[in-house]
């Protein structure tokens, strides 16, 4: 069974991707990563929409991810760039493939771009991004004890 689900308002629209990412990006200021799931063939499903891509059903709930990943690939961005990010650059983008199975962006936090290896685990990091509003990010993962 899966845990609450964060309240969701129409408020929420500084973010892209529509209504369908309201969920996504709320979650994300209660620290949490949250993707949709199907509620009738529990595939996994990401970028969000309002049909499973597996199986055709519109029935879906937003479910908490893990938060643990695996490094995919990576871009390191120079400038130019737009005048919010000058400060950052240059910055890795990193494209991670979830436990869960989906695949996700972000930037990577809490280590340097020549850290990139193919394949290394992360972690979700929740970090600011340039307007101050929390986004997910990746990390490279904690040794477990």
């Amino acid at each position: 069974m899966s845990e609450a689900p964060p309240q969701y308002t129409t408020e929420y629209t500084r973010r892209t991707g529509g209504a369908d990412w309201i969920p996504y990006w709320a979650a994300a200021r209660q620290r949490e990563l949250r993707f949709q799931r199907c509620a009738d063939c529990r595939r996994w499903r990401h970028p969000p929409g309002p049909l499973c891509p597996a199986c055709g059903s519109a029935r879906s709930a937003w479910e908490r991810a893990s938060g643990r990943a695996r490094l995919i690939s990576w871009v390191i961005a120079h400038p130019p760039v737009l005048p919010v990010w000058k400060d950052r650059v240059p910055y890795a983008v990193v494209l991670v493939e979830c436990e869960e199975g989906v695949r996700t962006i972000g930037g990577l936090v809490h280590a340097s771009p020549d850290a990139l290896r193919m394949d290394m685990p992360l972690e979700v990091a929740f970090a600011p991004s340039p307007d101050g509003d929390l986004v997910p990010q990746w990390r490279p993962a904690q040794a477990s004890a």
